[in-house]
């Protein structure tokens, strides 16, 4: 069999000798400024720096970084680097669970148009990720089991590894666990979380009687401080001055945070006599 040498070209000689070789045309500076573009899109998803903002730092880009003038703004970067750097990750996400006994944990929710949103996460010794993002126009123990067996297909993990699945306790989850995945997977074990029970139970304190008083006072003390920020300085200055060197915000109650409810009654105990 012939031995065919290895093909040394201009190219080549340029990369290992950056000092003494250099290319008369552009081709290799454009092949170094795709991998530069590429390299500053995969930094921007890192650190979460929204593509709207990506336009602003273009003039400091082309400043203070070495053939900043180059990278593209934003539309660009989504069109031509996005879909590559995604591929890339969704490929290392493959290869870490791929045929993995993994835990998954599923929970819905809603995004800013009120779409229903199903995110899944799975887990492996130390790694935990999210693996995908579905949005579903009808959330009920159906969809959310086809989604399921949808997304371990496509991670090629099969239906006799998975160990535990993890969601809320809430009724159309508790049934996509017992008449869609236990038949398929009956290795599976659900462990519903108990936040949801423990919310009713903590706004259910709020509805009793006895705490009729209480619960409108914490409502008008609320409305003092959340209508007015200058309020708030004032009441951390107030407390500096009575010797707290380190005063902290009333936790004011939100409707999705009942625990945030006793927290401020805690609060209010201790700072404010009554």
């Amino acid at each position: 069999m012939v031995k065919h040498e290895k093909k040394v070209t201009v190219y080549t000689r340029a990369a290992e000798h950056p000092g003494h070789f250099k290319v008369v045309d552009d081709a290799y500076e454009k092949k170094q400024r795709n991998g530069e573009i590429r390299q500053q899109r995969t930094i921007t998803l890192t650190i979460s720096i929204a593509d709207k903002k990506v336009n602003s730092l273009i003039p400091f880009f082309r400043k203070h970084v070495k053939q900043g003038g180059f990278i593209p703004q934003a539309p660009t970067l989504c069109q031509m680097y996005l879909p590559q750097i995604f591929e890339n990750h969704l490929t290392q996400l493959k290869l870490m669970f791929e045929s993995k006994p993994v835990a998954i944990t599923m929970d819905e929710t809603t995004d800013d148009c009120a779409r229903s949103v199903v995110n899944t996460l799975f887990h492996f010794r130390t790694n935990t990720k999210l693996v995908s993002v579905d949005f579903l126009i009808q959330v009920n123990n159906s969809t959310i089991g086809s989604t399921l067996l949808t997304i371990l297909t496509k991670y090629n993990i099969p239906f006799s590894l998975p160990r535990l699945f993890i969601s809320d306790s809430a009724a159309y989850m508790k049934k996509c666990f017992r008449e869609v995945l236990k038949p398929v997977m009956p290795q599976l074990i659900h462990a519903p979380c108990c936040a949801h029970i423990l919310n009713l139970i903590g706004e259910t304190w709020q509805k009793f009687n006895p705490f009729a008083i209480l619960k409108e006072f914490l409502a008008k003390v609320k409305e003092c401080f959340v209508r007015s920020p200058a309020r708030r300085g004032r009441y951390l200055i107030h407390l500096r001055n009575y010797g707290i060197s380190s005063p902290c915000k009333i936790p004011l109650p939100t409707s999705i945070r009942w625990n945030l409810w006793f927290k401020m009654v805690e609060y209010i105990k201790i700072h404010i006599p009554y």
